[in-house]
């Protein structure tokens, strides 16, 4: 319960003198800990030195009064606590009790505020969360001195002060701060602005009239229809003409679906449920663990797909002008990003907070809240990878800072390499290498290993060798080499033997598999084993290896020696997944995390076919949302962009 950041956090041991005897404190006692905490209510008094408020320990002992004399209100109270569950041995460490229980509670005008607080034995037994239902007169405060007295009366004492995590459930309405102001005047804007646009767009088209595209820029009808609408497939010699690479518009869906699949798994230990060993179980299954482990490597194809598509856009426009328009070429990408990243940003620090309620949701909310209010501006700037890399709003959105930091800098690679040619690519290859071997040395330097068991320092690894531009860059420049390789030889394709073809797709595959076993093989393996070395190479490596991978896909489906892979990934049914996979992107961890994790109120139970549903959930919530996000926050400046600057 750590990473929730929640709720009257106590941690319990034993003094050594009263746990000579493991006995002393066993099952039994664990099970009677609750109860045993309204008998000491009822003998309470508050000591002279404390400020607890003598309001908060009059209702408490009512109501444990209440409880004892059978009053259904005292009952009602009680009911609601969370009691230690069956199988606590078993990994059932969590007892929120009946959260909606509590908060419905009343007695004359007292409310019910549902309170969470960790329970840790020294008896070397798993500790457990456990609900308490608090009267709304209490202050978390009040609890803590009130409780901490209780379990020093056990025999046992508070580790952690209050300030470590105390956080109590309630809800007194909306406070219409200044964020939420703004908030509601952008979005009240761009709702009429879509209703308008839709109307008079809807209107023209039934009297046969020509559209503006400026009045129409924010009808949902042109929009949703541009986002759905297919194409026809194309022949690979037609691609060139039609400037499009069809097969990565599967390339792309299939690795956003990956990264949702990814994202599930990586929350999953999250949820509350009865039987965490057998989910633990599953997540350390090699199949489920590969999914898991290697999900990582899904970004990966979008620095290998945006590498290829700004070398593949600028050498043609470079033949086709001489030069390259800068106003166009990075204005226009940074409102089409920005638009919708903003919108999200917004949606986080005024109204995602408010959207539900749990026992956990607001640490969650908040937490996200409070990190966007902060760092908003290096996110919009997209710098955060670099300048708050421990604290960034909307953690996985460091893709984007990366990406458009790329984005920057392409210009001054691509254009030496459409005028020197082939001689440049040296330059751009020393550039990949070093990018490399910058992961290798920070490895070796500092230590780091790939276990998840080592004890890594996590953040400081994250900001060398994963968030940071100099150390993923690797991977955009072999796709950048790529683009430039697609767009030499245009129609005439590679020309390359079968055998060639053959061995270049045993090799494809043989990296994959060293790639995926290699993620797993690291994750679970005892890195006491062997030199620090193995895994600096390996993650300095990995990457690489896997982007060739995707490249010789690309290569083959583009001259036609995929087969079945070309059919599968050139399908027109990609085509709107793959115009919303940047919105995807955005919207999926916020979903999934809002969906299924922080709206949680009870324990469930864990098995596959809860998996599965988690992910297919995942899915379909992320697409649909998607698909009305994009045509409301994202086509409507793209078009604006367009007639802005003219193209």
């Amino acid at each position: 319960m750590k990473s929730f950041g929640i709720l009257l956090v106590l941690i319990i041991t034993s003094n050594a003198s009263s746990m000579q005897n493991s006995s002393q404190f066993g099952i039994e006692e664990k099970l009677l800990f609750n109860r045993k905490f309204i008998d000491f209510l009822l003998i309470y008094a508050v000591p002279t030195r404390e400020h607890t408020s003598r309001e908060c320990i009059e209702v408490l002992q009512k109501l444990a009064t209440a409880y004892l004399n059978g009053d259904l209100y005292g009952l009602e109270w009680f009911d609601s606590w969370g009691k230690v569950p069956s199988g606590i041995y078993f990994g059932n460490n969590r007892a929120y009790g009946n959260y909606d229980q509590c908060r419905q509670f009343r007695w004359k005008q007292i409310r019910g505020e549902h309170c969470l607080f960790l329970i840790n034995y020294s008896d070397m037994a798993k500790s457990y969360v456990s609900g308490l239902c608090v009267p709304s007169v209490c202050t978390p405060e009040d609890i803590h001195r009130v409780y901490g007295d209780y379990v020093a009366n056990r025999s046992l004492k508070i580790d952690l002060p209050l300030d470590r995590g105390l956080r109590c459930s309630h809800y007194h309405g909306v406070k219409f701060s200044r964020s939420i102001l703004l908030a509601t005047v952008i979005f009240a804007v761009i709702a009429s602005l879509l209703l308008t646009s839709t109307i008079y767009e809807v209107v023209l088209v039934i009297k046969g009239r020509q559209v503006d595209r400026l009045y129409s820029s924010f009808s949902l009808y042109r929009n949703l229809q541009t986002i759905l609408r297919t194409n026809l497939r194309v022949t690979p010699k037609e691609a060139e003409f039609t400037k499009t690479i069809e097969c990565l518009d599967g390339i792309r869906s299939l690795s956003m679906i990956w990264i949702i699949i990814f994202h599930v798994h990586d929350l999953i230990p999250k949820v509350p449920v009865v039987n965490a060993s057998s989910r633990d179980k599953y997540l350390d299954h090699p199949v489920s663990a590969l999914l898991f482990v290697s999900g990582f490597l899904a970004v990966d194809t979008f620095f290998v797909l945006s590498g290829i598509l700004v070398a593949w856009n600028l050498m043609k426009e470079l033949k086709k002008n001489g030069r390259i328009n800068f106003t166009k070429f990075y204005l226009h990408r940074y409102i089409r990003i920005t638009a919708p990243l903003a919108a999200l940003i917004l949606f986080v620090t005024s109204f995602a907070v408010h959207m539900g309620e749990g026992p956990i949701w607001k640490p969650y909310m908040l937490q996200m809240q409070n990190t966007c209010s902060q760092y908003w501006w290096s996110s919009l700037l997209y710098i955060q990878n670099y300048v708050n890399p421990s604290n960034m709003c909307l953690l996985w959105t460091w893709y984007l800072s990366v990406d458009m930091q790329l984005y920057i800098v392409a210009p001054a690679l691509i254009y030496p390499l459409w005028k020197y040619g082939k001689r440049f690519l040296l330059v751009i290859t020393a550039l990949g290498l070093l990018s490399m071997s910058s992961v290798f040395v920070f490895y070796v330097s500092y230590g780091f290993r790939n276990s998840q068991s080592a004890p890594n320092r996590h953040v400081l690894k994250q900001s060398l060798t994963y968030f940071a531009t100099h150390a993923r860059m690797s991977v955009w420049l072999w796709g950048l080499v790529f683009g430039y390789v697609l767009h030499e030889t245009g129609t005439n394709g590679v020309r390359l033997s079968k055998r060639s073809w053959i061995i270049g797709w045993i090799t494809c595959i043989v990296c994959l598999m060293i790639v995926l076993s290699g993620s797993y093989g690291f994750n679970h393996t005892d890195y006491n084993k062997f030199s620090g070395v193995v895994d600096a190479t390996y993650a300095s490596l990995h990457r690489t290896m896997f982007s060739v991978c995707i490249m010789w896909i690309i290569l083959a489906c583009v001259n036609g020696k995929a087969g079945p892979a070309n059919d599968i990934l050139c399908a027109p049914l990609w085509q709107p997944v793959a115009k919303l996979s940047f919105v995807m992107y955005l919207l999926h961890s916020l979903l999934i995390m809002m969906s299924s994790i922080a709206s949680v109120k009870l324990e469930g139970y864990f098995s596959v076919m809860d998996m599965l549903n988690r992910i297919w959930a995942a899915i379909g919530l992320t697409t649909s949302v998607s698909l009305f996000w994009s045509a409301c926050f994202e086509l409507p400046f793209v078009t604006l962009s367009k007639l802005l600057l003219k193209g």
